[in-house]
């Protein structure tokens, strides 16, 4: 979603597009894009600046880093953003959306903040029940 500035009317737009997580390069082995990832944008110039303000959303999955169970997870984000008309002609929305959606990965996702995670020994899943070998003291 590319826009030139010098086109924007005077009381702004809006657009909508869906992108593929594959097309945006948002793959990581952790999370699958279950949808297309949506992108809302209102775009209003003010004078020397142009004033974006996006949604981003999609559903995805990711594996915990602790115990490995898959989760569901609406990943959603707002954005604004005020970018300077003299700096460029054209602004691409998509690569903002792509650039916000990695910044607002997690370094890693977990199902909640107090998984147990996974037992050394046997390799059960400790949130569901205690597994009954002997564990080490922390």
């Amino acid at each position: 979603m590319k826009i030139n500035i010098h086109e924007i009317p005077r009381g702004g737009f809006d657009l909508e597009e869906m992108q593929s997580s594959e097309t945006l390069e948002l793959g990581r082995d952790d999370i699958d894009f279950k949808t297309p990832v949506t992108i809302k944008a209102h775009v209003i110039r003010e004078y020397d600046n142009v004033q974006i303000r996006m949604e981003v959303a999609a559903k995805i999955t990711y594996s915990c880093a602790r115990c490995l169970a898959r989760k569901e997870q609406l990943l959603k984000k707002k954005i604004d953003i005020i970018k300077s008309a003299g700096e460029e002609k054209v602004i691409d929305l998509t690569q903002i959306a792509r650039d916000e959606i990695i910044l607002d990965y997690p370094i890693r996702f977990l199902c909640r903040q107090d998984c147990k995670g996974l037992c050394y020994k046997c390799g059960r899943n400790l949130n569901e029940r205690d597994c009954g070998c002997e564990q080490m003291a922390s």
